[in-house]
């Protein structure tokens, strides 16, 4: 009688023994789901902030940190929201120009720029037929277009970091020159870096008055002159 009460208590305590492995078990996995996302997330950190060089006071975020290791010819993926309001917008400005040219091109191959124009947004009425049917077709193929959907190549944190990124002032980002590492800088250092090259007299000399925009004119008129005559 005693051992089969012995062997009952045994069944029963394995059986005990088996479910409170299945509870620690279900709590083990469901704080290692927890905590996972959060170990990947910290070696992400890890791994970029070695392509990010800081010489800056400014305290960046982990986010700040991803969207810089990404490097500077890295392009966010354009949102959809209001992609096909602004390719109408793009259009309706392309068909302007053109019915502009149509009205007030007097065929001369000679251009002379004001230095100080101002784009008038004038809206001319309705040019010749070509011109008028080019534009009514292409924008009826236009309105057909199907905008597809892809995923996007930052997360929400990271879109939120680029902005303060690109508000933020205080801060000068470039490419290293020497790897392909991003370089962060404060911009009083910056300036005070590039303003010891300037005044190195072996390499610079100080002149009184500038000609940048004098030379700048002299050369958009010459390009402009040299595209007329190519396309002429």
């Amino acid at each position: 009688m005693s051992n089969k009460k012995n062997r009952r208590f045994k069944a029963r305590d394995k059986k005990r023994k088996i479910a409170n492995n299945k509870e620690k078990r279900k709590r083990y996995n469901i704080c290692r789901q927890h905590r996972r996302p959060q170990y990947i997330h910290a070696e992400k950190v890890q791994k970029a902030i070695k392509y990010v060089e800081i010489f800056t006071k400014e305290k960046l975020c982990n986010a700040e940190i991803l969207v810089l290791a990404k490097g500077l010819k890295f392009i966010p993926s354009s949102r959809l929201q209001n992609a096909k309001k602004t390719l109408i917008n793009d259009f309706n400005e392309l068909a302007r120009k053109m019915r502009c040219k149509y009205h007030f091109d007097d065929g001369s191959n000679t251009y002379n720029r004001h230095p100080f124009l101002l784009k008038s947004g004038n809206k001319p009425s309705w040019a010749n037929n070509a011109i008028e049917n080019y534009l009514f077709s292409t924008r009826i193929e236009l309105e057909k277009i199907q905008i597809n959907t892809f995923k996007d190549n930052l997360s929400k944190n990271e879109r939120m970091a680029l902005q303060s990124l690109r508000k933020n002032d205080r801060i000068i980002v470039k490419k290293a020159d020497k790897n392909s590492s991003t370089v962060v800088l404060d911009k009083d250092l910056y300036i005070k870096i590039a303003m010891n090259q300037l005044n190195d007299n072996i390499h610079y000399e100080t002149i009184h008055e500038s000609h940048t925009t004098e030379i700048t004119y002299r050369q958009q008129r010459i390009t402009f002159s040299a595209s007329r005559k190519v396309n002429s």
